[in-house]
């Protein structure tokens, strides 16, 4: 299930798909997670299983082009996306919430680095530091994806385009 709808007067090229072989990449290469999608109602049902989520943003800004990427994902997937990628034995105990709240982060600043490669490779952007918080739920809107048996939502939202998109 992909709800996020690629904006028109998006400057980047491979669209949603792009988005999808981020994710993918990071997840795959980094954590040692599988991405699918699935169904809206299986989403809605791994989705209501959490009450904690985090919420991940990065920043991007270049001359004429800048945005963001945000990622949503329960504190369990986020746990374990820790565990894959600092070795952390599950049995250990608990992982440091800041030090988990840091690789969400660093989530989500891989993934917008991977999709900016991908769809804007000729440009040099600026990414900005990654901003994690606490959230009761995803927002709507976003890429909805499954990694490692767990919901995930990825929103790009354009905040500056380039004026020949816009005046198409």
């Amino acid at each position: 299930m992909y709800s996020m709808k690629w904006p028109e007067s998006a400057p980047m090229r491979g669209g949603l798909e792009a988005v999808i072989g981020a994710v993918s990449d990071v997840a795959e290469r980094s954590f040692f997670a599988m991405v699918e999608s699935c169904d809206g109602d299986r989403f809605a049902e791994l989705t209501a299983a959490h009450r904690d989520w985090l919420s991940a943003s990065v920043s991007f800004d270049e001359p004429g082009c800048a945005g963001m990427v945000t990622c949503h994902l329960p504190m369990l997937l986020a746990e374990r996306l820790f565990d894959a990628f600092t070795g952390r034995d599950p049995d250990e105990p608990p992982a440091d919430v800041a030090e988990v709240h840091d690789l969400v982060g660093e989530f989500a600043n891989m993934i917008c680095g991977s999709w900016l490669t991908r769809a804007a490779n000729d440009r040099t952007f600026t990414l900005g530091r990654p901003e994690v918080r606490p959230s009761a739920e995803p927002v709507a809107g976003g890429l909805s994806l499954v990694v490692d048996e767990q919901p995930c939502v990825v929103a790009v939202a354009f905040t500056r385009v380039p004026e020949a998109v816009t005046s198409r």
